[in-house]
This record gives structure tokens, sequence and C-alpha cells, in this order.
């Protein structure tokens, strides 16, 4: 987005600006604007909407154009296995952070609003059913959200990204190859994700 159309990216994250995050920062501002990065915790409304201000605040001249809900908790685990709170913290990232950004951003006037989901809501593989809940009810929230507000309500399912992200790990490659799923990679997501939003 900021190579390809200049855009100004806000990154919100629950974890404190570190040293990753700015080399992020650089190895993007090289093609583009520099993202920002706000500390904050978007499962919870105060938070997110005090995050909302400071964007209306740094950019008072600019008008959102989008919001993309990418968060994921890892806890891959059997219910067998796994605790309650485990169960709630993968679940939570994915129920909560939509519920609240439909109510801090649905009366923004955007282009969009864009929900990053998996085809885990179709496949259900083993150990990952926390997963799996989060991301029907993202899917189905969404698809809700976009009967009702003034601009289009997305839903991108993705499979399996192999050479980035949280799971682009050789344990997940080896897991996936074993099932037979291959990896996106990056430069077919985007192409994926410019043919969506367009």
């Amino acid at each position: 987005m900021a190579k390809f159309y200049g855009a100004q990216v806000v990154w919100l994250g629950r974890r404190e600006e570190d040293l990753d995050i700015r080399r992020k920062q650089e190895s993007i501002e090289k093609h583009g604007p520099k993202p920002v990065y706000l500390c904050a915790d978007a499962r919870n409304y105060d938070s997110l909407a005090q995050a909302y201000q400071k964007i209306k605040t740094l950019f008072p001249e600019k008008r959102i154009n989008g919001v993309i809900h990418s968060a994921i908790v890892l806890q891959d685990k059997s219910l067998a296995q796994m605790g309650e709170e485990q169960f709630e913290a993968s679940l939570k990232a994915k129920i909560d952070i939509t519920v609240r950004m439909a109510q801090v951003f649905a009366r923004e006037d955007m282009d969009w609003m864009l929900f990053f989901s998996s085809l885990q809501s179709f496949t259900k593989e083993p150990g990952q059913s926390n997963y799996a809940a989060g991301c029907v009810f993202k899917d189905c929230f969404a698809q809700s959200m976009d009967r009702f507000l003034a601009y289009p309500v997305k839903t991108i399912n993705w499979g399996y990204w192999g050479s980035a992200g949280i799971v682009s790990s050789d344990k997940y490659r080896e897991r996936m190859s074993a099932f037979g799923i291959g990896s996106i990679e990056a430069e077919d997501g985007m192409q994926a994700l410019d043919t969506l939003l367009a």
C-alpha cells in the first residue's frame, strides 16, 4: 500500500514499539510513507477508541480509507489439552477485535473494511478449534456488517502463508506439506488482495 499507492499506514499492536517494529518501518519507508506504530489493545474499546483519536490528531487533513483486522494468537492444541484461558486468548483476538472495529470505525467514511480470516473456517484442522471458531465468527460478523454499512466490508479467507507471518517456521512447513498444502507466497497474496480491494 505504501509502495504502490503512497498510503500512510498506521499499525496497531499490543506490544510496545521495539527494534523489530522500527526495522520494519524503515524497510517500508524506502518505498513510500513510513508506517506509524501505535500501541493499543484493540480487544478493548477504550484503548482502540484512543488509538482512533490519536490517528485523527496525527493526520487531521486525511481521512481513514480502510481498516484491516489481521490479528492472531496462536494456541495450537487439542481441546483436551487446552485450558479455557488458552482457548479464549485465541478466540478473543478474533471476536473482540472484530466487534471493537465495528464500534470504533463503523461511522468513519471509509472505502472499505477488511478482515483477514482463514480457510480454517471451512477445513477445521486438528488442534485449531479456537482459531476456527474465531474465524467463523469473524466471517459471519463481517458479512452482517456488509449489509448495513455504507461501504464494502470484505473478508479474505487465507490459506497457509509459509514464508511470512506467525506460522512460517520449519515445523509448520513440514506439517502443511504432510497435509498436501502448499504455501501462499507474498507476491501472489498481495495480487489477490489488490484484486479484492479493487
